[in-house]
């Protein structure tokens, strides 16, 4: 392993994230081009199966731990990391990299609208000479041609959690993002076994996980739940406080509201503050994503936030690396390597306020 090397950057990273300073942790510098050693160069199409879902435990279970070596440098392209989801993304990832002795950069962009950023940073990573990209994609398609270049090297393309691509050959680690918007219709849904009123929050129009959970809310209701109307459903772009200023609006609109659903829990955390100043905490179920640790925080204290769909950000990072080594060794793998997410509420969330799983 390469623990001698790594554990010192790692501290200097951490204090470069801390002073708000883009965080980049390597022993490497960011010379060269095209792909570094360590198996780069594998025919990863034929490696990934296209049509494959397993869960990450399954496949651990079947191809055992990775092997690492100091001539693997693997490049993250991450979202901003104001948002605690996307450092804890970002924790796993680099942590896991160090357990294998293997290189590693992460790149991050300043806020959840940078798509032009982040395609900077993709094509900088890809320069910079990377065995694999792991990528949390802003948008569903602008990383593309820098996944199709990758690809066609021999780089493997790991996304992690959010825009799955239709790129051949990409591997997607992370929840379905369905499902998550069906769990949090199912979840309101149980609160009120009468029907009511329910309101969506949702994220960026150009995300795929803002597109497939309000898909999953949407028609789960539909389908399953014609008691319940969805009265009205608006993107806050991820933003707090135009969440706040969204859900204020829809609580106005409709004074008879029984629900809101936020895509994620920093939009969540805005629909809260909307929801005490109008007095009607207690009232309005709020239903967040993500499981960020202040949303457990307001859970725990009854602060009017109600529950949580739970990702585990720690784990897809680990997972990313160790899929990443997998195919650079060869081995074959699925398209889609499920971390399920599962709900947070005042029933269990004592278990879960530190940190992120």
């Amino acid at each position: 392993m390469n623990n001698l090397r790594s554990k010192p950057l790692a501290a200097l990273c951490a204090a470069a994230v801390s002073m708000g300073l883009l965080a980049a942790c390597t022993p490497a510098d960011e010379g060269g081009s095209g792909a570094s050693g360590g198996g780069a160069g594998v025919d990863v199409v034929s490696l990934v199966d296209a049509e494959g879902k397993t869960p990450i435990e399954d496949i651990e279970g079947e191809l055992g731990e990775p092997t690492g070596s100091s001539d693997i440098r693997l490049c993250y392209i991450t979202r901003t990391l104001s948002n605690e989801y996307w450092s804890y993304e970002r924790d796993g990832f680099e942590q896991t990299a160090q357990e294998y002795g293997v290189e590693y950069q992460t790149y991050a962009v300043n806020d959840e609208a940078s798509i032009t950023e982040q395609l900077d940073k993709a094509q900088s990573a890809m320069k910079s000479g990377c065995s694999a990209i792991l990528a949390s994609p802003i948008s569903a398609t602008a990383l593309d041609s820098v996944f199709e270049s990758a690809i066609s090297q021999g780089i493997p393309v790991i996304i992690l959690n959010d825009a799955a691509s239709s790129v051949a050959g990409t591997v997607y680690v992370g929840p379905d993002a369905t499902t998550i918007g069906a769990t949090a219709a199912q979840y309101i849904a149980e609160k009120l076994p009468d029907g009511g009123k329910v309101a969506m929050i949702e994220g960026d129009p150009g995300s795929s996980n803002a597109q497939n959970r309000g898909t999953g809310f949407r028609e789960t209701l539909k389908t399953d739940y014609p008691n319940i109307e969805l009265v009205a459903s608006t993107t806050a772009k991820w933003d707090t406080a135009l969440a706040k200023d969204t859900a204020a609006g829809m609580l106005t609109a409709n004074e008879d509201l029984t629900a809101i659903y936020c895509q994620n829990d920093t939009m969540a955390l805005g629909a809260m503050s909307a929801i005490q100043e109008k007095g009607k905490q207690g009232e309005v179920i709020l239903v967040g994503t993500d499981g960020i640790p202040q949303a457990k925080t307001e859970i725990a204290n009854d602060n009017g936030y109600t529950a949580t769909v739970s990702e585990r950000p720690t784990t897809e990072g680990t997972s990313g690396v160790k899929v990443a080594l997998w195919l650079l060794a060869g081995n074959k793998v699925p398209a889609f390597v499920d971390v399920p997410a599962f709900v947070v509420d005042k029933s269990n969330v004592n278990d879960y306020l530190t940190g992120m799983p």
